[in-house]
């Protein structure tokens, strides 16, 4: 299970702005000094002018930049390309604009000045073209057709992994798409009610509810406060869906699904999770709640060169009767093929990346520079150990926070001898200051919900986990 960024990582001043891994559709991308992330943050052009790629959701792909072009707005208009009618509609309503099919490929127009609504859309609800779908249309001016015995062996393969029937699995361009599908299901089902979101979560789910939805209450610490309070309010109001993760981003922390699902039941709400830290790998989530979302990007894919989302719909719960006509596949062809490719020693790769995080969990915890890890197997939660598969493990993510944090937390990072970007799930190990790129501009808000803008994230990999040990011991040293 080598990978040449074993050896040979992206950590480099002259690394920065460099694809990780060394693809043209990498998903992630090098920031190797803490500075060149505030300096990302506040658009400085120092490091956005060195900025070969990003995540896609985030950063338009050079590719789709010339797809852009090649759409040839009027004066005083912008344009982006989407995969598909239905998503080019969705992101023109929102711009006040019109949606375009332009051989083939579907595209919103609207005025330059709601390209801010547009991205907004692109970003958070992750319905985008992809890379290798923007360069095969503009060397071809089409698209390649997704290959439907290719697809249903995939869906096949994560049936098996997640225990679901595969015609209740449909696939996305990204794990947001995926969790904007499920938003949208829910949110029909009771329109014009609230959601609620359980749990501090990753960064563009709360967005989701909070800017297409008809509000969403807030309960950060998804400890027994926060379910008394999540009774309470079941108790007086009606809601649309409740969202969380298992485990949560940053903080890895495991709501307790089994009492989340008694008091949804109860009240006719449906439970989306999301659990790609976890992995259909470890966690078996889907008894306890009505969908899965999966990033597919992260650790099925395991190299970072493809964007994809999966979800997985409970044959008992309150959607399996929709299926398969509502959840339409909209992952594009050559993607599918680079995520066949990439997902067949997904179980291998997992067994050894939960290996190595609790072992580096361990010896971080143990380490005197450092003041706390967070990952679930230290003293796991029964939730966690019931939710767990029998051949299963704690998950390749892992947080923690060097002693004296505003003062070491950048000198540790930039020590690192292991690849410098934000993702997670890859086969060689990511760190990042997370916090700092995920909520640069609500880091006070951040600190209320108990989490510190210091913390590094770590996505563990498959090296040696001896090799892996001493280079977080020299940077902490």
């Amino acid at each position: 299970m080598t990978h040449p960024l074993h050896a040979h990582p992206l950590c480099r001043p002259e690394h920065l702005g460099a694809p990780i891994p060394g693809s043209p559709h990498a998903v992630s991308v090098c920031l190797p000094n803490w500075a060149d992330v505030i300096g990302y943050e506040d658009k400085e052009p120092r490091v956005i002018d060195k900025m070969r790629t990003g995540y896609p959701r985030f950063f338009f792909h050079p590719l789709i930049n010339k797809v852009r072009a090649a759409l040839n707005a009027d004066s005083g208009w912008d344009v982006l390309p989407f995969p598909n009618e239905a998503a080019a509609q969705q992101c023109a309503i929102l711009a006040s604009g019109k949606a375009v099919e332009v051989d083939g490929l579907w595209a919103a127009y609207f005025l330059r000045e709601h390209l801010p609504a547009a991205r907004a859309f692109w970003q958070h609800a992750g319905r985008i073209l992809s890379s290798r779908a923007a360069e095969d249309w503009l060397a071809h001016r089409r698209l390649a057709p997704l290959d439907p015995t290719l697809e249903q062996t995939f869906r096949d393969r994560l049936a098996t992994w997640s225990g679901a029937p595969a015609d209740h699995i449909s696939l996305h361009p990204s794990g947001m798409a995926a969790i904007y599908t499920a938003f949208q299901a829910v949110t029909a089902r009771r329109p014009g009610r609230r959601t609620v979101m359980f749990g501090f979560p990753y960064t563009d789910t709360l967005k989701v509810l909070s800017k297409f939805g008809s509000g969403v209450e807030f309960f950060p610490r998804a400890d027994e406060a926060d379910l008394a309070g999540l009774a309470a309010l079941l108790q007086r109001e009606e809601i649309a869906g409740l969202f969380c993760e298992f485990p949560s981003n940053p903080l890895l922390g495991t709501p307790d699904l089994p009492a989340l699902r008694s008091m949804a039941v109860q009240h006719g709400v449906p439970i989306i999770a999301d659990d790609t830290i976890g992995t259909f790998f470890n966690v078996d989530v889907l008894p306890h709640v009505d969908f899965v979302a999966t990033s597919l990007t992260k650790a099925i894919s395991g190299e970072g060169d493809v964007m994809a989302g999966a979800l997985t719909v409970n044959p008992h719960g309150l959607f399996a009767a929709n299926l398969p006509s509502a959840m339409p596949s909209s992952l594009y062809a050559r993607d599918l093929e680079v995520l066949e490719q990439n997902s067949r020693d997904f179980p291998e790769r997992m067994k050894t990346a939960n290996a190595n995080a609790l072992e580096l969990a361990r010896f971080l915890e143990s380490h005197p520079a450092v003041e706390r890890v967070w990952y679930p197997g230290l003293n796991p939660s029964p939730v966690y150990n019931q939710l767990r598969k029998p051949s299963g493990g704690y998950g390749a993510v892992l947080s923690f926070l060097p002693r004296d944090a505003q003062r070491n937390a950048p000198r540790v990072f930039e020590r690192l001898e292991v690849s410098r970007g934000i993702s997670l799930g890859t086969s060689y190990t990511l760190v990042s200051p997370y916090v700092q790129l995920a909520h640069y501009h609500e880091l006070g808000w951040v600190r209320q919900c108990g989490i510190d803008p210091y913390l590094l994230r770590v996505a563990v990999g498959t090296e040696r986990r001896e090799n892996l040990q001493a280079r977080f011991a020299t940077a902490l040293a």
